[in-house]
């Protein structure tokens, strides 16, 4: 089995001009559309995967400290079986970041997923995946690293934990950047064997 996914993202920081309590107070959103070709024994189809959207509320506690917390939304458009869930699924997320000056930053994410509705016929979901990760700016140079690992514990299938590792390699160009990625799963349980991901992005 096989995934080749085409991602269209738009990530957006909203800050408050004038919050209630003293500090940067905002949102960060988030907006996925996926296409998707996925080959599995019984065929290979392509089309609409499901789409994503997020929102997550920043508190700047610190100068160098934040919490961040909020839900995602997994919508079932996947236009094949094989290409979504067929479920409507909430995540709620929530994630404590340490910012590194002039550096990068390091938090760790815990998101919760839980179907509530969707397709009789589809499996219900719930997993639990807790993901630290490390972004390190190289010093003096436009590039940077990411250093992540994840945990997903299924509990539909008696608590099964899968693991992944991951390395992505990054560049800077004035507004405009790329990097690219490659992700390893270990265990009995993982989701996956081995990801390369990429993309080019820019920067408003």
């Amino acid at each position: 089995a096989w995934n080749n996914v085409f991602i269209f993202r738009v990530d957006r920081l909203v800050l408050k001009e004038k919050p209630l309590i003293p500090g940067n107070r905002g949102l960060i959103t988030r907006f996925d559309i996926p296409f998707v070709i996925a080959h599995r024994a019984d065929g290979t189809s392509a089309g609409l995967g499901d789409i994503y959207a997020q929102a997550l509320s920043v508190r700047y506690l610190k100068k160098q400290f934040a919490v961040v917390a909020g839900s995602g939304i997994s919508l079932p458009t996947g236009t094949d079986h094989r290409l979504g869930t067929g479920k409507l699924t909430i995540a709620p997320a929530a994630a404590p970041v340490w910012f590194i000056p002039q550096r990068g930053l390091f938090f760790v994410k815990v998101q919760d997923y839980f179907s509530v509705a969707g397709a009789g016929g589809r499996p219900d979901l719930h997993y639990l995946t807790i993901t630290p990760l490390l972004v390190w700016r190289l010093k003096g140079k436009p590039y940077w690293i990411q250093l992540d690992a994840e945990t997903q514990t299924d509990w539909k299938a008696d608590a099964h934990t899968g693991y992944k590792t991951g390395f992505l390699f990054g560049r800077m160009l004035k507004r405009r950047g790329a990097w690219i990625k490659v992700e390893v799963g270990m265990g009995p349980h993982r989701v996956q064997s081995l990801s390369i991901k990429t993309s080019i992005f820019k920067v408003r």
